[in-house]
Formats: C-alpha cells, sequence, structure tokens
C-alpha cells in the first residue's frame, strides 16, 4: 500500500481527515532546510538523515519586519574565551538603552546578559524611537515554499504582545511591572500588539502561512502569574491576531511550556486550533491523556516527549513513553508526536541521538491507523 506524502499527512491532520499514522515531527531540528543550523553540524548528520527519512516537516520560518525610521545605536563585540559578547546601545530620544548577550560556542543558544530596561521608565525611552512600517522580509517563506515540496508544510513563526516584555525587562522586574505598573505595561503590549497585526496582515496578504505558531503565553502561566491575569494579558491581546489568521484561512497553533492546566480552557476561547508541547509533571502539570480528555476534540494537540527524556532515558524507556503517548492521543486522530525542545550541545550527545531515533522508531510502530489509501 502506498503510504501518504508528508505533506498530505500534515494537512490532514490540521483538517481532521483520515491519514495513514501520527505525524512526527522533529521540533526546530529541519535536515530539509540547507540553512538551518542542525542541518550544517556534523555531529548531527546521522540524526539528520533519520529524521529525513522518517519523520515529517513543519519548517519553521518567520518573516522579520522592516523599520524605515532611523534610531542610531551602537554595536560592540568582543570574546571571552568561548563565549562572544554583543553590546547593543540604543540612542532614543528620551535616552539610550543598552543590551549585553552572550553566545556560547558549544550550545546553540543566546544569553541575555543585561536585559535593556532596568526600570518602568525604560517603557517610554522604547517607545520614544520611531517606528515607520517597511514590510517584511518575505525571502524566508518564500524559498521554504520552493523547497519543501512533499515533505511537509510551513509553520510560520508570530510572537504575541506578552512575549516581549520578559525580554526588555529582567523575568522578575517584569512580574513587578505586571502588579505594579500594569497601565504603562499595557500601552507597552498595546504598542506591541498594533506593530504585530501591521506586520501579520502583510506577511498574509503576501502568502504566508497557511499554518502559524504564536509564542509568549507561558510568560503569564501560573506559578508566574494567575489564571485572570492570563485572561487580560494573553486571551484579550492574542484573540484579534488569532482572528486575522483565520480570516485568511490559516490555522494557529499556541506554543506554551510549562504549567497550562488551569489556563487550557482559554486557549480553546482564544480560538487556538492546536497547541504545543504539552509537557507533563514535574515540567508541567497535566497530562497528555488529560488534555485530550479535555480539549482534544476542539484542538489538534502536538507533544509531550521531554528533551530530558531524549538525553537521559534508556531506549526502553523512551519506547515506553511513545506507548503510552499513542494510548493516550492516537484515538480519534488529532495528535502528532513532537519534542518539547531541541537539543542544543555541540556536539550531539550519542544517548540524545540514540533516544531521538529511537522515538521516531517507536511511533512508527505505534502510530499506525487503520487507513485504506487512496
Amino acid at each position: 500500500m502506498k503510504s501518504m506524502t508528508s505533506r498530505k499527512r500534515l494537512t490532514g491532520l490540521l483538517n481532521r481527515e483520515s491519514i495513514d499514522r501520527v505525524p512526527i515531527s522533529s521540533y526546530e531540528i529541519n535536515p530539509w532546510d540547507r540553512e538551518n543550523w542542525y542541518a550544517r553540524q556534523p555531529s548531527y548528520a546521522r540524526l539528520c538523515e533519520h529524521i529525513r527519512s522518517h519523520a515529517d516537516c513543519l519548517w519553521m520560518v518567520g518573516a522579520p519586519g522592516f523599520n524605515n525610521a532611523e534610531c542610531p545605536e551602537t554595536v560592540t563585540e568582543w570574546r571571552d574565551g568561548k563565549s562572544l559578547y554583543t553590546k547593543r546601545i540604543i540612542r532614543t530620544p528620551k535616552g539610550d538603552l543598552q543590551t549585553v548577550t552572550r553566545v556560547d560556542d558549544d550550545l546553540h543558544t543566546i544569553w541575555m546578559v543585561e536585559h535593556p530596561f532596568k526600570s518602568i521608565e525604560d517603557v517610554d525611552r522604547y517607545l520614544s524611537v520611531p517606528w515607520e512600517f517597511g514590510g517584511c522580509d518575505m525571502s524566508g517563506i518564500e524559498r521554504a515554499k520552493r523547497e519543501i515540496g512533499d515533505n511537509g508544510i510551513l509553520l510560520c513563526d508570530i510572537s504575541d504582545p506578552i512575549c516581549t516584555p520578559p525580554d526588555l525587562f529582567e523575568f522578575g522586574n517584569f512580574l513587578v511591572a505586571v502588579f505594579e505598573h500594569r497601565k504603562k505595561l499595557r500601552e507597552l503590549m498595546d504598542f506591541l500588539q498594533e506593530r504585530i497585526l501591521t506586520e501579520l496582515e502583510y506577511q498574509l496578504q503576501h502568502g504566508a502561512g497557511p499554518f502559524w505558531r504564536m509564542y509568549g503565553p507561558e510568560y503569564a502561566t501560573p506559578p508566574y502569574l494567575p489564571p485572570e491575569l492570563f485572561k487580560e494579558l494573553v486571551v484579550d491581546y492574542d484573540r484579534p491576531i488569532i482572528d486575522l489568521i483565520h480570516r485568511y484561512g490559516g490555522k494557529v497553533r499556541l506554543h506554551c511550556h510549562g504549567r497550562i492546566s488551569e489556563v487550557l480552557d482559554y486557549f480553546v476561547e482564544m480560538g487556538a486550533d492546536a497547541t504545543d508541547p504539552i509537557e507533563p509533571p514535574p515540567q508541567g502539570d497535566i497530562e497528555l491523556a488529560e488534555v485530550k480528555r479535555r480539549v482534544g476534540d476542539k484542538m489538534i494537540l502536538f507533544g509531550s516527549m521531554e528533551l530530558c527524556w531524549l538525553e537521559y532515558c534508556t531506549p526502553q524507556q523512551i519506547d515506553e513513553h511513545v506507548r503510552v503517548m499513542m494510548e493516550s492521543a492516537k484515538e480519534g486522530g488529532g495528535y502528532a508526536i513532537l519534542p518539547t525542545a531541541a537539543p542544543i550541545n555541540i556536539p550531539l550527545k550519542p544517548e540524545t541521538e540514540r533516544n531521538y531515533i529511537q522515538m521516531i522508531d517507536s511511533a512508527l510502530k505505534y502510530g499506525q491507523y487503520e487507513w485504506s489509501g487512496f
């Protein structure tokens, strides 16, 4: 019997159509993209080949906006051992904002050493920066459309208004701002939402989508903030963004790590079509089976293979984790297996490679549906 293409399988998943097996997503590891960081690392080559041969591509891609207005800035770089530091000073009309970031040679991530907001007054400095929308860089989306073929579908990235403030403030100061300077924080979020909606509509008009990953809500989940503030700071801001994507025929996957049990119904209320990564305890606070029971008829579920399991479990334990996931969420469709994060080590640890391959092989074993073909 001829199997489905990954494109047809993922499209069928999102449309709740009959498919041959549970889709397998490799999260940020995209070996179909020659420019993907993982595809260019020699220690990831064997894993990338296994993913390319047996998994389904959700090509994550963004389209950053252009600001035609000028704002002077000074950038300084220096090295300290295996780390590259970058200091950026933005000369706003109301005073300077300074950030320092660090990139380590043996890790694929960026560390924020110094945040730009040191006090609530820095919000006014940030808002004083001129902004004149100049379109979006659609080249990444256009290239992905040309190259993806039947290997999968595009997953276009977009942040929501709550996503940016925790990066501008140090996280503890962000939480203080929520409770002590809510009006000023919402002024910042109102500006961010206007900018997001402007850039998003441009992207939609120029062929972005149809599947979107929106990230940021996790910063307003318990234990950081109570559920009622999730309604105020996430639902009320994110619903117009989701509505706009829906008007163009797209679907939205809400990306939210951590404890989601008390805010899960809000995901449905704001109109999200899917969610990830559904972390089980102790990183999260709800099992995949319970999420399936509560909202599985309303949202597509992506998860919930913890990265720490892939790093430290035995292959036998990985096989059992996959079996339980399939038992929890496979029935009735609407489920794709997904790691909760991607490895960042250079080189890739052999144990992680082994377990990642085991996850894929076990998903192929346990994830088959009764399917009559074309």
